[in-house]
């Protein structure tokens, strides 16, 4: 059995995890999806109900037939690091790969479709509403008055990026950030934002 994880080479969390595998012994593969096709490579045949694929990355060769858990955590979007990297390229190189993997027997940790549906902050809200924990007053809009109207509502409020940092290199840095009612809220017509109540007022709980 052995566990592939699919993670970024700047995760931390996944650095602390592989260590301790190793110290049970584990046999494990860390991938980053950003590799393919420059620096890893795969191949997957479909022959009369069976599918047989591999995954060669840092000198070794991954058979899909002893795929048991698959663990997912912060992967690189597929061909990022490929030298003429494209939309059309990420998405023929992810269709290969997961398609791959989505096609074993193997337990998935976290589900490509279930971890994407996560990241969808209003719905991690809801879910978090639901399972009893105490969740701000938050709002996602691009109506700057509806966003002036809310901080002039709960005074302290901060924003932040719904998905995060956008991807770049260097990488760029988009902090969570107190704000009040005399800021200009003229940009959020550009894209949505997260404004959260960071007061008990206005908080509820399930």
């Amino acid at each position: 059995m052995t566990v592939p994880i699919l993670t970024c080479r700047q995760d931390v969390a996944a650095d602390m995890v592989v260590a301790g595998l190793h110290e049970r012994d584990v046999p494990l593969l860390r991938f980053d999806p950003a590799d393919l096709p420059e620096e890893a490579d795969l191949s997957a045949e479909y022959l009369q109900g069976d599918l047989h694929g591999f995954l060669a990355t840092d000198g070794r060769l991954l058979s899909m037939d002893s795929l048991r858990p698959i663990w997912v955590r912060r992967p690189g979007e597929p061909a990022a690091h490929a030298p003429e990297s494209s939309p059309w390229l990420t998405r023929e190189t992810g269709q290969a790969l997961y398609g791959m993997l989505l096609s074993t027997e193997a337990r998935w940790m976290n589900h490509p479709s279930m971890a994407t549906q996560a990241r969808c902050k209003p719905w991690q809200l809801r879910i978090a509403h639901r399972s009893g924990f105490a969740v701000p007053a938050t709002l996602v809009t691009t109506f700057p008055r509806v966003a002036r109207a809310f901080a002039a509502q709960y005074r302290d409020v901060v924003v932040e990026a719904a998905s995060g940092p956008p991807p770049g290199d260097p990488p760029v840095i988009l902090p969570t950030t107190r704000i009040g009612p005399e800021t200009d809220f003229a940009g959020v017509a550009a894209a949505p934002p997260s404004f959260s109540n960071t007061s008990q007022n206005g908080r509820t709980s399930g």
